[in-house]
């Protein structure tokens, strides 16, 4: 009797857990659905059922349209050329990078950047046993940059326009635009037309940059390390605007052994973003981070007046997106504050306080994405030098950098974070 008792009781438990855990569920649907999410939560508790259960799930139906895409894949290409007189140093780069979202559609961007800095250097020997020569220089360096969006449907309409267009990313095609556009009138007379005419863009953007180095080394090791912020702004072609305040720290120490060298990097990225529709109404204010850590080996061929170098490295990256809704008014005054903090670098107390409080309205009301990727990057590059009455050097590098989403999750107010199945299945 005692043993009865004791199951009926085990039972109603049971029972009592299993209607509130129900109760909880047609809340979270009938609350969450309507909020942009619903499915995907849903399925992280379908998920969670399912393992308790013992029994397998169905398999996750396509991302609903009211979830913005994750970014599944992102190739970037790019290429640098720099010359050096003595201590200044002027550079020019372009880039093509390749995102492919959740939803099947790929964004490609061509970017083009001038630089202009400067470097100083100082020489020093230190005894540790043997006699060790060390240097270390410190440069600074200012950039523009501009660039282009378009938002195709599909891979292969990418691969197209990447075929038709991509070559203006490249350091070669840009002179050739420079020189085309120098002679526009008499390459019209002869039909030179070496690159098609760019379409409209969806999105366009201009920024400025400023970055500082310092470098040290001794005997086979050196390390490095980078500050560097940039503003920009990018418009899109409904007339929406999105201003940005970016700021980049990188660090990393090299080994040489002989022709080859083997190092270890960080970085870390933060960008304030503030979006105005367009009517210049504030609507989102959006917080990104990106840190990444890795390894990289490279050979290394050297002779008297010329380099040759080609590398490659693998990392681990991790992307959080922090977003806030302006139309709530509440959201809208704490953002505001804290723009006007960021404008003024003195108001280190303020900027504080403000970026706190930003933190709480997003802990609240926000939305954050957190992803991971695998990263693997290559690189080469050819440089030389002369001296006629002063140091001349110039150098060519060519990077190329691949992104693979390896998990994906969303956090709503009041919710842990969420796998996001439509990324896990794309």
């Amino acid at each position: 009797m005692t043993r009865w008792n004791d199951a009926r009781g085990q039972a109603t438990s049971e029972y009592v857990a299993l209607v509130a855990l129900v109760a909880v569920v047609l809340a979270l649907a009938a609350g969450l659905t309507s909020g942009g999410v619903g499915g995907q939560v849903l399925a992280g508790l379908q998920r969670g059922l399912c393992s308790v259960a013992g029994t397998a799930c169905p398999r996750t139906e396509p991302p609903n349209a009211d979830l913005a895409p994750c970014p599944v894949e992102r190739t970037t290409s790019s290429e640098s050329l720099e010359g050096a007189f003595e201590v200044v140093k002027l550079g020019r780069s372009g880039t093509l990078t390749a995102v492919r979202g959740s939803d099947g559609r790929v964004t490609v961007t061509l970017a083009r950047e001038s630089t202009a800095g400067g470097e100083v250097g100082l020489g020093f020997a230190l005894r540790l046993g043997d006699r060790y020569e060390g240097r270390a220089t410190a440069s600074i360096e200012t950039g523009f940059s501009s660039g282009r969006s378009w938002t195709l449907p599909n891979v292969a309409a990418a691969h197209a326009f990447i075929a038709r267009y991509g070559s203006k990313a490249t350091v070669g095609g840009q002179a050739v635009d420079v020189v085309r556009s120098g002679c526009s009138l008499l390459c019209d007379a002869i039909g030179w037309h070496p690159h098609a005419e760019l379409p409209p863009a969806d999105e366009t953007y201009l920024g400025g940059s400023t970055t500082g180095t310092l470098k040290a080394s001794l005997g086979p090791g050196s390390l490095h390390a980078t500050d560097g912020s940039q503003l920009g702004v990018r418009f899109g072609r409904d007339g929406s605007s999105t201003w940005l305040t970016q700021v980049d720290a990188a660090a990393g120490a090299e080994l040489s052994l002989g022709v080859a060298a083997l190092g270890a990097t960080s970085q870390r990225q933060s960008v304030v973003a503030l979006t105005l529709d367009p009517q210049h109404r504030p609507v989102e204010l959006g917080l990104h981070t990106v840190a990444r850590m890795g390894e990289v080996g490279a050979a290394r061929g050297e002779s008297r007046h010329a380099t040759a170098t080609l590398g490659a490295g693998d990392a681990h990256v991790t992307e959080i997106d922090a977003t806030l809704d302006l139309h709530d008014p509440r959201n809208r005054a704490v953002a505001a504050t804290f723009v006007r903090a960021l404008r003024d670098p003195l108001a280190v107390g303020e900027l504080a306080r403000s970026a706190a409080a930003v933190g709480e309205r997003i802990a609240r009301t926000g939305v954050v994405d957190r992803r991971t990727y695998a990263l693997s990057s290559s690189a080469s590059g050819v440089g030389g030098k002369l001296t006629l009455g002063g140091q001349l050097g110039a150098g060519f590098e060519r990077t190329h950098e691949g992104l693979h989403l390896l998990t994906a999750e969303t956090r709503l107010p009041g919710l842990p974070f969420l796998p996001r199945d439509d990324c896990r299945v794309a």
